[in-house]
């Protein structure tokens, strides 16, 4: 093996970590978001109307997962926070 292969093996590594780091870091800024804009349902200050009316339609595929596991829930409170990671 040559020490470009080497080097090809080690980039392709660092690529997959540095995109698995990137991917974690969108999931725990869409949590967050999340969390701010439906937090009432836990007892959290919520924004203002206006604003949360603004951003809804950015939380549309966490709305949907939301929903969907609601709807296959026992217990509304302990999926919605799962969710929230709470």
């Amino acid at each position: 093996m040559s020490h470009w292969d080497i080097l090809e093996l080690l980039k392709t590594a660092l690529r997959r970590q540095a995109t698995e780091y990137v991917r974690a870091e969108v999931q725990a800024l869409e949590e967050a978001f999340a969390l701010l804009l439906v937090g009432t349902f836990i007892g959290l200050p919520a924004p203002t109307t206006g604003l949360v009316l603004r951003l809804l339609p950015h939380l549309g595929s966490e709305l949907e997962l939301l929903e969907r596991r609601v709807a296959e829930s026992d217990d509304l409170f302990a999926q919605v926070a799962g969710i929230l990671k709470i």
